[in-house]
C-alpha cells in the first residue's frame, strides 16, 4: 500500500480508516462533479503511530510524517494552485460519520501561505486528536478509548463574498415537510462556524421550485423571490443533489465568490436541527404601514391564516368593525385619517393597521374621536340583545332549511356569504361591548389598587367569577355525559354539541369546531370517568371573594364606590360571557358549506381532499363557482400553501411591525392603548413572563399541546401549555392545574375562562410552547405573571 499523498478524488474510493471522514466526503463530492476546491490528503499511513504526541514534531521536524512523505508533500504543495493560501484541516477516522460528526473538535488552520506554515499546521491537526476537549467529546458519544487515527486535508482557499452552512433537512431522516436552512456571513465562514457572528438566514422548500418559506431581507438582497431565484436557490439545488449523491441529509459548508459556488465540506446530519423560529423578517407588505397584533388578531387568531379565511371572513370582520366608527367603506376611502387596507398579514399572521396620522389632521381627529365615542357610548348592549343577536339566530335558522346537497354551488356560496355577513355584523357590535367590559375591568382594578389594606390581595379576576356562566353550564353537561350509561352517552353528547359544538379553537374556518371533531370531548369524558364523574371541581364556581364582595369592599363612601364599580364590572363580565358564547354560532355552517364545495371540487378532479378548499383564495373559489374557472396547478398550489402555513406556525409574531412602530397623538405615545391588556416582562433562563390573568400559584408537570389531536394526553393536575385559549379549549381546563398560553392578555376570553375554573393562568408568554417541554416542572404565578421552569420532573 502506498504511504504517499493522495488526490481528493482518489480519496473517494479509499477506506475511511485510511483517509478519514472529511477527506472521503470531499473526495466523493469531487468525484461526483460537485464544485470542490482543489487539494490533496495526507492519509493515516503517511504518519507515524506517535504523530501529534507531545514533542514529536520538535524531535523530527516532520510533524510525525513517515520517511519519504516530506518530499512528496513539498511537490504537491508547489503544484497546488492556491493564490489565497490553503486550508489545512483534520480528517479523523471517526469524523463526519453517520453516528457522530465531531464538528469543531479537531484543528483547522486557514490562510497557510508557506511550506513551513504548512508543516506547523499539519502538526497542530495531529496534536488536536490528543486534546482534552476531543477526549471528552468522544466519551460523550460513546467513542471513549484511544484517540482515533487522523489524516489531514490540504485545500486551496477561496476569497468568498459570502460563506456559510446549508442544512438540506431538519433531521437525519428527511421528508418534504421539512425545510432547507441556509445560514451565511459575509467573507469567510469561520466566524459563523466558530459561533462568534450572528448569521443571515433564509429557508426554502425541499420541493421544486424551492420557493422561500419565509420572506427575509437577506433572501431579497440575494435576489430570492417566490417567482424567481438567485444564488441561494442554486445553492439549495446543489445541496439537495449532494444529499442524493451521499444518501442522506447533509450539513454542508459552502462559499460563494466571483467564480461561483464552492463546497468546502459535507457531513451527515446526525441530530435534529433546532426549529428555525428566528427565520422570517417582519416587514410590512404595504410600504410605510404600521401594524399591531391587537384585538381579534391575538388570542382569537394565534396561528397563520389560511388563504381562504385571509381573503374572505377576516376582511369582512374588519370592514364591519371599522364601519362602526369610520363609516362605510366609501366614506373611509375619502378620509386621510383611516389607512387602507385596515387588515393584513405578515408572514401569514393577522395584523391590524395603526398608522393613523392623527396629529396631522387635528379637526378631523376630533370628529373621528367623536364618532368613535358616539358608537361606544350608545346603548350598544340593547342593540346587541334586541337586534344583532336575534338577527344572527334567525338567519342561521333560515339557512338550515335546505340540505347543502340539494343546492347548486352558487347557492352554497351565497349561503356561506350570508352567514359571513351575519357573523361580521355580530363581531362589529362586540367591538362596542368589549369597550365596556374592558373599561370596567380596568376601572375595578384601579379602585382595588387604591383600597389599601382592605382590598389587599383582591384582583378583578378574583371578584368577577360568575355563578352560572356558560363555562359552568358546559362543565355540568359534560359531567352528565360522563355519568351516563352507554345507552345515553351518544344522545347526551349530541345535546352538548347542539349547545356548545359551535365553539371554536381558532376563528380561522380552516380549523375544525367541536361539531366537526368531537374527539377532544370524548377524551375529556373518558378522563372524567377515570377521575370519577360528577365530582365537585370544574363545574363548581371558583372559590374566592367574589361570593361576598360587600364584606371585602368596605363601607362608607369609598366602599360604596368600590361596590358600585364591582356591580358594573360584574354585569359586563356576564355580557362578555354571553356575547362571546354566541359569536361563533355561524362557524359550523360556514365550514359545512366550504367542505361541500370542496367535495364537489374533488369529484371534478380539481383538489385532492375536501379541506383543500381552505387553501384556495376567495377569488379562486368564487371564479370556479360563478364561471367554472379553474387552474390545473391548484393541487400543487394547495400543497405549497399548506406547507407554508405549517412552516409559519414556527414563528413568533411580534406585537408590532416594524419593531419601532408607535402611535402618537399630538406628541404623546399612545401605543399602549392599542395593546391594552397585554403585558410583556423579561424572560430569563429559568423563567418566562406574560400577563397575569387568573390569580393563584400552582406547581406541576407541564403538558405541551400543539394540536387538538394531542388533547387526550392531558392528565389531571398537569399544567396545560398551549398557543391560545379560546372557548372550545374550556373542557380541558377542568383537568388542568394551571394554564400557560403563548398569546392573550388579561382581557382575552381565555383569561375569563381560566378565572371561572379558579386555576392560575399566565398568558401572552409568547415562547411557552417552544421553550417548555412536556414533563418540565412549572410554577405558574397568576398574580405576578411569571412562569418558573425546571427541566424534567
Amino acid at each position: 500500500m502506498t504511504e504517499g499523498v493522495v488526490d481528493l478524488v482518489e480519496a473517494a474510493d479509499l477506506p475511511v480508516e485510511r483517509v478519514g471522514g472529511k477527506a472521503r466526503g470531499l473526495g466523493r463530492l469531487a468525484a461526483a462533479g460537485f464544485p470542490v476546491p482543489p487539494g490533496f490528503c495526507l492519509p493515516v499511513d503517511a504518519f507515524t503511530p506517535t504523530a501529534g504526541e507531545e514533542g514529536e514534531a520538535e524531535s523530527t521536524g516532520r510533524p510525525g510524517l513517515r520517511e519519504g512523505v516530506l518530499a512528496e508533500l513539498r511537490a504537491r504543495w508547489e503544484a497546488l494552485p492556491a493564490p489565497h493560501g490553503v486550508a489545512v484541516r483534520s480528517s479523523a477516522t471517526s469524523e463526519d460519520g453517520a453516528a457522530s460528526s465531531a464538528a469543531g473538535q479537531y484543528e483547522s488552520v486557514l490562510g497557510v501561505r508557506t511550506f513551513e506554515e504548512l508543516l506547523d499546521a499539519v502538526g497542530r491537526c495531529q496534536a488536536s486528536r490528543h486534546s482534552h476537549a476531543a477526549g471528552v467529546y468522544r466519551g460523550r458519544v460513546g467513542l471513549a478509548g484511544q484517540a482515533p487515527r487522523m489524516a489531514v486535508v490540504v485545500q486551496a482557499m477561496v476569497d468568498p463574498a459570502w460563506a456559510g452552512v446549508v442544512f438540506t433537512a431538519e433531521a437525519p431522516v428527511a421528508d418534504d415537510d421539512q425545510l432547507v436552512l441556509v445560514e451565511a456571513v459575509e467573507g469567510l465562514g469561520t466566524r459563523l462556524v466558530d459561533g462568534v457572528a450572528e448569521p443571515e438566514r433564509a429557508a426554502f422548500s425541499r420541493r421544486e421550485p424551492h420557493t422561500p418559506a419565509f420572506s427575509t431581507a437577506f433572501g431579497e438582497r440575494m435576489g430570492e423571490t417566490r417567482e424567481g431565484g438567485g444564488p441561494l436557490r442554486s445553492l439549495v439545488r446543489t445541496a439537495l443533489a449532494v444529499e442524493r449523491a451521499l444518501g442522506g441529509p447533509q450539513d454542508i459548508e459552502w462559499a460563494l465568490d466571483g467564480t461561483g459556488l464552492h463546497l468546502l465540506q459535507a457531513r451527515p446530519i446526525t441530530a435534529t436541527v433546532p426549529r428555525p423560529t428566528q427565520f422570517g423578517d417582519w416587514v410590512s407588505e404595504v410600504p410605510g404601514a404600521r401594524w399591531a397584533r391587537m384585538s381579534i388578531c391575538d388570542s382569537w387568531l394565534s396561528d397563520p391564516l389560511s388563504p381562504l379565511f385571509a381573503t374572505t371572513l377576516f376582511p369582512a370582520l374588519i370592514d364591519r368593525w371599522a364601519t362602526n366608527w369610520g363609516g362605510p367603506r366609501r366614506v373611509r376611502a375619502r378620509s386621510p385619517l383611516i389607512p387602507e387596507p385596515m387588515h393584513g398579514t405578515v408572514n401569514g399572521y393577522a395584523y391590524l393597521r395603526f398608522d393613523f396620522p392623527l396629529s396631522r389632521h387635528p379637526v378631523r381627529t376630533l370628529r373621528l374621536t367623536a364618532r368613535w365615542l358616539g358608537f361606544h357610548l350608545s346603548p350598544v348592549e340593547r342593540h346587541w340583545r334586541r337586534e344583532v343577536l336575534p338577527a344572527l339566530r334567525e338567519g342561521l335558522e333560515r339557512v338550515r332549511d335546505t340540505p347543502l346537497t340539494d343546492l347548486s354551488p352558487a347557492e352554497v356560496l351565497r349561503r356561506i356569504r350570508t352567514v359571513e355577513e351575519l357573523s361580521a355584523r355580530y363581531w362589529a357590535v362586540i367591538g362596542g361591548l368589549a369597550w365596556h367590559w374592558n373599561t370596567t375591568e380596568w376601572l375595578l382594578g384601579a379602585v382595588l389598587a387604591r383600597g389599601g389594606r382592605r382590598t389587599k390581595g383582591l384582583t378583578p379576576g378574583s371578584l368577577l367569577v360568575g355563578e352560572d356562566r356558560f363555562a359552568h353550564r358546559a362543565e355540568r353537561a359534560l359531567d352528565r355525559v360522563a355519568a351516563a350509561g352507554p345507552e345515553d352517552e351518544e344522545r347526551l353528547l349530541r345535546e352538548y354539541l347542539r349547545s356548545f359544538g359551535h365553539l371554536v379553537y381558532s376563528l380561522d374556518t380552516a380549523e375544525p369546531t367541536a361539531v366537526d371533531d368531537p374527539s377532544m370531548l370524548r377524551s375529556v369524558v373518558a378522563g372524567r370517568r377515570r377521575d370519577g364523574a360528577g365530582e365537585p371541581g370544574a363545574a363548581t364556581v371558583a372559590p374566592g371573594p367574589g361570593r361576598d364582595p360587600a364584606r371585602r369592599l368596605g363601607r362608607g363612601p369609598a366602599g360604596v364606590l368600590r361596590r358600585g364599580v364591582h356591580r358594573w364590572a360584574h354585569h359586563w363580565s356576564g355580557v362578555r360571557d354571553e356575547a362571546l358564547h354566541h359569536f361563533t354560532l355561524g362557524w359550523p355552517f360556514m365550514r359545512a358549506g366550504y367542505l361541500e364545495l370542496g367535495r364537489r371540487m374533488v369529484r371534478a378532479g380539481l383538489l385532492d381532499a375536501d379541506d383543500d378548499v381552505f387553501y384556495l383564495t376567495g377569488k379562486e373559489l368564487g371564479d370556479w363557482v360563478r364561471a367554472g374557472l379553474s387552474d390545473e396547478g391548484w393541487r400543487d398550489a394547495v400543497r405549497e400553501r399548506r406547507l407554508r402555513r405549517q412552516w409559519q406556525r414556527r414563528l413568533d409574531p411580534p406585537d408590532v411591525v416594524p419593531a419601532d412602530a408607535r402611535i402618537t397623538l399630538f406628541g404623546s405615545d399612545i401605543t399602549s392603548l392599542a395593546l391594552f391588556g397585554v403585558e410583556r416582562g423579561e424572560d430569563r433562563a429559568d423563567s418566562l413572563s406574560g400577563s397575569a390573568v387568573s390569580p393563584g400559584s400552582y406547581t406541576g408537570p407541564a403538558r405541551v399541546i400543539h394540536e387538538l389531536s394531542d388533547a387526550d394526553a392531558l392528565e389531571k393536575g398537569e399544567v396545560l401549555v398551549v398557543r391560545q385559549v379560546t372557548p372550545a379549549w374550556a373542557p380541558l381546563l377542568a383537568r388542568a392545574g394551571a394554564v400557560v398560553a403563548d398569546v392573550g392578555g388579561a382581557l382575552s376570553h381565555g383569561s375569563v375562562v381560566a378565572r371561572e375554573y379558579g386555576i392560575p393562568a399566565v398568558m401572552g408568554v409568547r415562547t411557552a410552547t417552544t421553550r417548555v417541554g412536556t414533563g418540565d416542572t412549572l410554577t405558574v404565578d397568576g398574580d405576578t405573571g411569571t412562569v418558573r421552569l425546571r427541566s424534567g420532573p
